[in-house]
């Protein structure tokens, strides 16, 4: 099976580069570990859709791939310059797009024989809405696939330093990590945020981080493994986007037996997924300060080693590979059918 990767450089950073930015990102590193003959394709001007779409047509040509996997849905990736490629594509949304045109993106990639999953079912939940606001046609989804799986030795359960953790990008847009500092900055709540400084090209992000750079208790630019040792300091990790499609640094929490508190509108967030029992979790009202201290101090006595166990038994590498496995051999099989009734 040989597949092609294309892999989204828009803040800076390749395939290679030690630090992984983002959720979708490490998505990318699991697909590229998980199977054999993973031809990764570098897209270094992703806002030159023409240029990257040629870019990633040629090169599916050129080694004779058996599929694409696209995990971005902008023009690029997913766009109407690419659903005439002769392999079949295997698009994973990971983002709930407020763009009306993300509808017709969806439509059109099936009717080309391509196949659409998301990571969560509240996703669908808010394409669903969509779709209803403005009585267009709902989008039949080919199914779902987690943001990530966990693998390797459990992580030692150690003392915790910090009573609350948070990851994210530096961005106002949708992660907002400062939001922790802010609501937890006039009480003795010890609490740790772990980020990133915004490269040049994110010109959006600069006035946040000028705005934050300043707080106390805030690690910038870690490897990965730095990341995830600095997280199991935490007694709590708290999951500040409400509109998470599905929380991978919440899995990474859970893995090490720390509960998660999620930050929510209508007491509903795509992290409630992922833990393995209910008292694994918190909501909270949206940017609830009062809620938020509550919670902290609800999970003092917890037990850690329950979480963490159930968590690593949910979330096998085993069960996410055979469903990818699966959705791969779906879409390739769709695609073929779709393609002999169009031409």
């Amino acid at each position: 099976m040989k597949i092609l990767l294309p892999y989204n450089c828009t803040l800076g950073k390749g395939f290679n580069d030690p630090r992984v930015v983002g959720g979708i990102e490490k998505f990318c590193h699991s697909i590229h570990q998980s199977f054999d003959d993973v031809i990764v394709l570098d897209i270094n001007e992703p806002k030159d859709f023409n240029k990257s779409t040629e870019l990633i047509k040629k090169t599916a040509l050129e080694h004779d791939v058996d599929i694409v996997i696209c995990n971005w849905i902008q023009a690029s990736f997913a766009g109407a310059k690419i659903v005439d490629i002769p392999f079949p594509m295997l698009v994973i949304c990971h983002e709930n797009s407020s763009m009306l045109s993300t509808l017709a993106k969806f439509y059109r990639l099936q009717e080309s024989g391509h196949s659409i999953y998301l990571v969560s079912e509240y996703q669908k939940t808010k394409y669903d809405m969509m779709a209803k606001r403005t009585n267009a046609k709902l989008v039949e989804f080919d199914g779902y696939i987690n943001s990530g799986y966990l693998t390797g030795d459990k992580p030692k359960l150690v003392e915790p330093e910090y009573d609350c953790c948070t990851i994210g990008r530096c961005d106002p847009r949708d992660k907002k990590p400062f939001l922790m500092k802010i609501l937890l900055k006039d009480t003795e709540i010890k609490n740790i945020l772990i980020t990133n400084t915004p490269p040049k090209s994110e010109i959006a992000c600069k006035p946040y981080y000028k705005k934050n750079k300043h707080w106390e208790d805030t690690l910038w630019d870690l490897p990965y493994e730095d990341v995830m040792d600095n997280l199991s300091k935490s007694k709590t990790f708290f999951q500040t986007w409400w509109n998470e499609t599905f929380g991978l640094t919440s899995l990474e929490a859970l893995s090490h037996g720390i509960p998660i508190i999620a930050n929510s509108k209508n007491n509903v967030h795509a992290s409630n997924m992922i833990p393995a029992s209910s008292s694994h979790y918190k909501n909270i009202t949206f940017n609830c300060k009062e809620e938020l201290i509550d919670a902290i101090g609800s999970f003092d006595g917890i037990d850690r080693k329950e979480i963490q166990d159930m968590t690593w038994a949910k979330h096998t590498h085993e069960k996410w590979k055979s469903n990818f496995s699966n959705a791969i051999d779906k879409t390739i099989d769709t695609f073929h059918k779709k393609r002999i009734t169009l031409y």
